[in-house]
């Protein structure tokens, strides 16, 4: 199954995306229904941000070295949302009464994730398998890369936003690409190094 055939049947980027967003707020914060707010939600965000958003000259043309480089596994910083937002995962998110989430007046309902993405990928692999396979998928990353959305875009959605479903299709199931993993595993082991090296203000004052 090539990505052309998944095309075909209006499946692509759109459905990576939502799948991935919602499996990493389900990772982070449980709550099935909302994650699947969450991941439409984010989808059709981007996918408007990609033409006619902030993201056409921003931080997603960064390079990975330089996005790990930039404060490893600094906490994400609290952003102050204008009213009737809320920030959710480091990005100001419309919240509706429901605690679904919206932009502008439409509220994304986990009804519309079934639709939008489920339904278009059951005829091909069974829904729970389906879900399954994205969790444990966004389950390899480290918490540090999920909770930042620059991270996770950059990381975990585009090294295989045009692979992800074709490998499931075909039975493959997904794993993170080799090379962003040992970048990883370096950035833990700098971080890990620096906080030894760093000394409690206990054992400063008693020098």
């Amino acid at each position: 199954m090539s990505k052309d055939k998944l095309r075909a049947y209006g499946i692509g980027r759109f459905q990576v995306m939502a799948l991935l967003q919602a499996a990493r707020y389900y990772v982070l914060l449980g709550d099935l229904e909302k994650a699947k707010s969450f991941g439409i939600n984010r989808a059709i965000f981007y996918a408007w941000a990609k033409y006619y958003g902030p993201a056409r000259e921003g931080w997603y043309r960064i390079k990975i070295e330089e996005l790990l480089r930039r404060g490893i596994k600094d906490e994400v910083k609290k952003t102050k949302c204008p009213e009737g937002f809320k920030e959710v995962l480091g990005e100001c998110i419309q919240v509706s009464t429901k605690g679904y989430y919206k932009i502008g007046d439409k509220e994304q309902q986990p009804e519309d994730f079934d639709y939008q993405v489920i339904a278009k990928l059951r005829r091909f692999i069974d829904d729970n398998k389906l879900w399954e396979i994205a969790v444990n998928y966004v389950k390899q990353y480290p918490e540090w890369v999920l909770r930042d959305p620059r991270r996770f875009y950059k990381l975990v959605y585009e090294p295989i936003r045009d692979t992800f479903l074709v490998n499931i299709i075909e039975g493959k199931e997904p794993q993170p690409p080799k090379d962003i993993i040992i970048k990883l595993k370096a950035a833990d082991k700098i971080y890990e190094e620096s906080k030894k090296r760093q000394k409690s203000l206990t054992d400063f004052i008693r020098r």
